[in-house]
């Protein structure tokens, strides 16, 4: 099985193609803005790297969120237009369980994942031993802190971990990671529909959330 794993939802532009505990290509880069411009190119310069053709990939891995509400769909919509002419599984992995499941490779750990989510609030999720025993919550950072301190935990990752002072292990998404980690996935219950921090500001007549 061959995957490509998408990140677009922070700073970093992430391609990688793996195949089961190989790492076939991996370009990556910190750009900050622009993703729309540069993902393409990106995957096309990965296929050539890895050797192989576009119909050799099997799926595809997107990491959903929480992050830049434009960013993050450019992946989306990326990986599920590579996908649909090929008929291709798409999955959808948070980054916050990406990012837990680098910090813990060998499933044996309690791991807080924290991703600062900007306005003074945190989005944090708490794993132990590769299972989610909290989902995703966004609050305020004080609010985030006391909680998170009457947690038992070996490790904190995501750029949230410095808002908490702790040091994160890793602050961004792992391409192969998230690659390899999608094979043991189910689609269906892996939709890749972007995660967002919070909802939109936006409002329709009368205050109604869209």
């Amino acid at each position: 099985m061959i995957t490509l794993a998408l990140d677009t939802s922070g700073p970093w532009c992430t391609c990688a193609i793996v195949a089961p505990d190989t790492i076939l290509s991996n370009p990556s880069e910190k750009i900050g803005r622009g993703h729309a411009e540069r993902l393409a190119p990106m995957v096309a310069k990965a296929i050539d790297l890895a050797g192989i053709e576009a119909r050799d990939i099997n799926r595809v891995a997107i990491v959903t969120g929480p992050g830049s509400f434009t960013g993050l769909r450019v992946a989306l919509a990326f990986g599920r237009s590579f996908a649909l002419p090929r008929k291709l599984p798409v999955l959808g992995v948070s980054a916050l369980q990406a990012m837990a499941a680098v910090a813990d490779p060998e499933q044996n750990r309690k791991i807080v994942s924290a991703i600062n989510a900007k306005r003074g609030d945190i989005c944090w999720a708490y794993y132990e031993n590769g299972r989610e025993l909290l989902a995703p919550r966004t609050m305020p950072v004080e609010d985030a802190r006391k909680a998170i301190d009457e947690l038992v935990f070996d490790l904190c990752t995501g750029d949230g971990c410095d808002l908490l002072g702790r040091l994160p292990v890793i602050d961004h998404v792992s391409g192969p990671v998230l690659g390899w980690m999608s094979e043991d996935l189910d689609s269906a219950e892996y939709a890749p529909e972007p995660f967002y921090a919070r909802g939109p500001d936006a409002k329709l007549p009368g205050g109604k959330s869209p």
